[in-house]
């Protein structure tokens, strides 16, 4: 029958549509069940550590930083504790009340309100006032059942003893920047934070930097706290320990401050292992200071006290460079010591004179006269018979125009210039008279004291080039030793003993006879010469490198006086200060300097 027919047709349709609807109905079931797994399983443990953060807010309660020791363990830097005003913006208390404002502005004698205005929109910890006097806390504190929302906390400050001695050495810290808090990362550090921003507190910032601990909060969806449900304890950094002898420090800084410019720098080596026992830059700047407007001064300061002349300011070498031409003509040239040449106060090459520095000259000398006399004239005819290529290859030999390798940042190279150098820079050929001054430790030829002090300790040692270091550990503050400085060496200079021998004896020969005499030490020999160093930008440096007892050394040193003038007259009593404060020394009365 047709209606029969036609209801066969609307079931069929039906069911049809049924199957159509089940199964987007499953497909459905199917996607839902599969979202769901991936928010659940695949993502949760990453969309519950998003909603545990929004949940948990951490107050930071900054943890004091690793102190730093001298080699005979005086701390260099210590921590206290300054008092922070607090205003935590509880749920129960969504913003202070005027009462509060008004006493706790009462209190400090200053508005907060301003302070507190600023901060409020972000409904987090605000900072109301650092650096209270105990006065203040304790009326603070006095007061607090009436203060909602107000808390007094503790904070650390970092404190530097011997402040401007240790300087370059320390360094100090400063609030995170930008571009700092991109190349650390977010997870250890937080804009507010502290860090090294110099010296050892930048080398050894890692160690220093303690952890920071806090209470825990929790928060509601409004960003409020709700309640404080753990603390976390603070963790005090690592303690790093020095090989700076403090006596030798103090010594070389209030020798150079009292010297004729005040400006200069000196490294103390002991030649045994590299160890670096006294490092200074004059003049120096009060750590303690940062922050405030004194310390915006050392900026503009035309004496340029943040710069670490120690390792980061170039200098020509002048007569200093003298040892290197020597142990090239003694090594390659078999010259006799004995030797003697008559110095007529110039030389003569081509139709130009190149003056010594004794304008009358020194008659006949020998090599040991020369030496001691700092005759330029006998080592402009020693540099042109070795040529420069001999030259500068004993230069590099002794690793100068390369950093030292020393632990402490922002060292420079220094520089050793050759005929290709001049050809590509200057675009012009290298002429004999290059050689000449090459010779001498002039011309473009660069070296930093922490490099010369590094190549007076291989001249003492007979070669062996140890890697100067500035920490000889690190230790955890439970005890535990979590960093030993191994010591290093590099390649060695190989010379025979004969020329060790004679070059020792041509440097204890300027001591005890020539312009380094007022180093001359009651009982030990000591070794050491002098220089004089042109300046294009003004008044000649005065150079003194040196090293005792000359028989078997256990110091090196090297001292500029930036615009000193003569080595001899204003370089060497700085190096004698330090060789009395190492050798227990009285020191030197005007009759004996005389």
């Amino acid at each position: 029958m047709v209606w029969q027919r036609e209801d066969n047709y609307a079931y069929e349709f039906f069911l049809e549509k049924h199957k159509i609807i089940l199964v987007f109905f499953a497909l459905l079931f199917l996607l839902i069940s599969a979202r769901i797994f991936y928010l659940q399983v695949v993502k949760g443990n990453q969309y519950r550590k998003v909603s545990e953060d929004q949940r948990i807010y951490n107050t930071r309660e900054r943890s004091p930083r690793g102190i730093i020791y001298s080699a005979d363990g005086t701390p260099l830097t210590s921590n206290i504790f300054t008092y922070v005003a607090l205003f935590y913006p509880f749920e129960q208390q969504n913003e202070p009340s005027e009462e509060t404002i008004n006493e706790i502005s009462k209190i400090l004698k200053r508005d907060v309100k301003p302070a507190i205005d600023k901060s409020w929109r972000y409904g987090r910890v605000v900072k109301v006032a650092d650096d209270l006097t105990l006065n203040e806390m304790f009326k603070i504190q006095e007061k607090r059942l009436g203060l909602n929302g107000i808390s007094v906390v503790k904070e650390p400050k970092r404190i530097y003893s011997a402040a401007e001695s240790v300087s370059h050495v320390t360094g100090y810290i400063g609030e995170i920047e930008a571009y700092e808090l991109e190349r650390f990362g977010g997870e250890t550090y937080r804009f507010g934070d502290y860090i090294g921003k110099g010296g050892i507190e930048k080398q050894y910032n890692a160690y220093l930097h303690g952890q920071d601990g806090g209470w825990q909060l929790e928060v509601n969806a409004r960003g409020y706290q709700t309640k404080a449900f753990k603390y976390v304890p603070i963790e005090i950094g690592d303690g790093v320990h020095l090989t700076i002898d403090l006596k030798l420090q103090n010594a070389a800084y209030d020798a150079l401050k009292k010297s004729t410019t005040g400006r200069g720098a000196a490294v103390v080596i002991d030649p045994r292992n590299g160890a670096i026992k006294a490092l200074v830059s004059v003049p120096g700047y009060d750590t303690n200071s940062v922050g405030t407007k004194k310390f915006a001064t050392y900026v503009k300061d035309k004496k340029l006290p943040l710069f670490n002349r120690a390792l980061q300011a170039n200098y020509a070498p002048g007569s200093i460079f003298k040892i290197v031409t020597l142990i090239a003509g003694i090594e390659l040239l078999d010259i006799d010591p004995n030797e003697t040449d008559f110095c007529t106060g110039y030389f003569e090459l081509g139709n130009r004179k190149y003056i010594c520095n004794r304008g009358f000259g020194h008659g006949r000398v020998n090599m040991y006269t020369a030496m001691a006399k700092s005759c330029n004239t006998y080592f402009y005819k020693l540099g042109l018979k070795l040529g420069v290529k001999n030259i500068e290859s004993f230069a590099k030999s002794f690793y100068l125009g390369e950093k030292t390798g020393i632990d402490l940042p922002g060292e420079k190279n220094g520089f050793v210039p050759n005929p290709d150098w001049k050809k590509s820079k200057m675009k012009m050929s290298w002429l004999q008279g290059d050689t000449v001054i090459f010779s001498i430790g002039q011309g473009a030829l660069t070296v930093t004291p922490l490099q010369m002090a590094d190549m007076m300790a291989a001249v003492a040692n007979r070669g062996t080039f140890f890697k100067p270091y500035i920490v000889d550990k690190v230790v955890s503050p439970n005890g535990e030793t979590v960093y030993t400085h191994t010591i290093k060496t590099k390649a060695p200079i190989e010379l025979s003993a004969d020329t060790w021998n004679l070059v020792n004896k041509a440097l204890i020969e300027t001591v005890e006879s020539g312009t380094g005499k007022r180093s001359k030490l009651p009982g030990i020999k000591v070794a050491g010469k002098t220089g004089t160093a042109e300046n294009p930008q003004g008044e000649d440096h005065a150079w003194f490198v040196t090293y005792a007892p000359a028989d078997k050394p256990e110091i090196a040193i090297a001292v500029i006086v930036e615009n000193g003038g003569g080595g001899g007259l204003n370089a060497v009593p700085v190096a004698r200060k330090i060789y009395e404060a190492y050798f227990g020394l009285k020191p030197q009365s005007q009759e004996d300097k005389n």
